[in-house]
């Protein structure tokens, strides 16, 4: 950690709709990276306030975009890049999926760890070694199997009603003769047993 780069000259006064979006935008930082099990929150804070720096110049460019969101892709791309450049090799469409996030928890990131978090290289050789082999553990590789749908076999009932059900869905006349039928049944019937 060192000290800030910008100074608090550069800062413009926010309005209060600012402060509460800026607010929130931290807030959900800072949940990513305890999601990732940092709890050091003087190192948490350090890279939360990176992140809001970049995400805030990012605002000056695309001032529709939410703080929120803009903060969240300044964080996900930053430690994709991290991670990328430890493990020497591209992730999957540069981000940080579930074998990278898994990598970090099993090279003992939150315990270890968590001083070299996002910090330029070099990095402790026995934590390089440590993700690398841990990302190449963290998931197997599945072959593609080719999955071809079958058509259902139904039993007499089973076909007799599937025809019975199209024929109504195609001629809703016969649909309406049935339930005029089936009502009169059901009348008839209750007709029968309790005026008898």
């Amino acid at each position: 950690m060192g000290l800030p780069h910008h100074p608090l000259e550069t800062l413009n006064p926010l309005s209060e709709t600012e402060l509460n979006e800026w607010e929130e935008a931290y807030a959900a930082v800072e949940a990513y990276f305890q999601a990732l099990r940092l709890r050091n929150r003087l190192l948490v804070a350090e890279l939360v306030r990176r992140v809001l720096w970049r995400a805030s110049t990012r605002k000056v460019t695309e001032p529709d975009t939410p703080a929120r969101v803009l903060a969240m892709e300044e964080a996900l791309a930053e430690i994709s890049a991290w991670t990328q450049d430890v493990l020497a090799e591209p992730l999957e469409n540069s981000r940080l999926a579930a074998r990278g996030r898994l990598a970090l928890l099993l090279t003992g990131m939150p315990d270890q760890w968590q001083s070299v978090f996002l910090t330029p290289p070099p990095w402790p050789a026995a934590f390089v070694a440590a993700m690398r082999s841990s990302y190449l553990a963290a998931g197997p590789t599945f072959p593609g199997l080719p999955m071809v749908a079958k058509p259902l076999e139904l039993n007499a009932f089973g076909n007799g009603a599937a025809h019975w059900w199209d024929t109504m869905d195609r001629r809703p006349i016969v649909g309406l003769m049935f339930f005029a039928i089936l009502m009169t049944l059901i009348a008839a019937t209750l007709w029968f047993l309790f005026i008898d």
